[in-house]
């Protein structure tokens, strides 16, 4: 038996004969959209039925094959940039997959931030601007967190300064996993057991 294939739209999720350029139903752009078969949809289906219907504490999402959940619509991983365009999205308990409460503190214990958000930006002019305003090392838009699968990642987006992870640096376009512990330095790491005036560092850690 030949298996059925489709395009599945991904602004509404119809299934769309892999021959159409716009989808039937919202006529959504199918120009770099997968053409996928009956096997793959039926599996993707099972992961939908067997999360919780219950509507307040559900929400759809699409996981990437890295782990990282996305919103529905989107094509792109914001993580790794793979194509998840025919990936079906599926509904996640929050109650069920709840991140725990972390932040980042500077290492003089003056300022913190609660990783609290998907998506959070630091930078002078981003999150944390107040106390970065004076760290000339420190990019307007330096680095990103982002929480995906229950974990952070930190990416460098400084092209002129860079982001440093336990004194080792963070390569640009790589999203790396911070752990309880680890020391995130922003435009300096340290040397030869100083660290930099210029620059800004803080501690990883569980919010207590």
């Amino acid at each position: 038996m030949e298996l059925q294939k489709y395009k599945i739209c991904p602004e509404c999720g119809e299934h769309n004969p892999p021959n159409l350029l716009e989808c039937r139903y919202c006529e959504a752009d199918l120009t770099g959209v997968k053409v996928v078969d009956d096997s793959v949809i039926e599996l993707q289906q099972d992961a939908v039925d067997s999360k919780s219907d219950d509507p307040e504490n559900t929400e759809l999402v699409r996981i990437c094959e890295c782990g990282a959940e996305n919103a529905p619509q989107a094509r792109k991983c914001k993580v790794c940039g793979e194509d998840i365009s025919d990936i079906i999205p599926v509904k996640v308990n929050r109650t069920e997959n709840t991140v725990s409460a972390y932040e980042l503190k500077s290492v003089d214990g003056s300022f913190s931030i609660i990783i609290d958000k998907p998506l959070i930006t630091i930078g002078r002019e981003a999150e944390l601007s107040d106390y970065l305003e004076s760290k000339v090392f420190v990019s307007r838009q330096h680095c990103k967190l982002t929480i995906a699968a229950g974990k952070v990642f930190v990416e460098n987006l400084s092209r002129t300064n860079k982001t440093f992870l336990n004194n080792v640096e963070i390569q640009d376009g790589t999203p790396v996993e911070i752990k309880d512990g680890d020391i995130l330095g922003l435009g300096g790491k340290e040397i030869n057991g100083e660290l930099q005036d210029d620059a800004a560092y803080f501690v990883y850690g569980e919010n207590k």
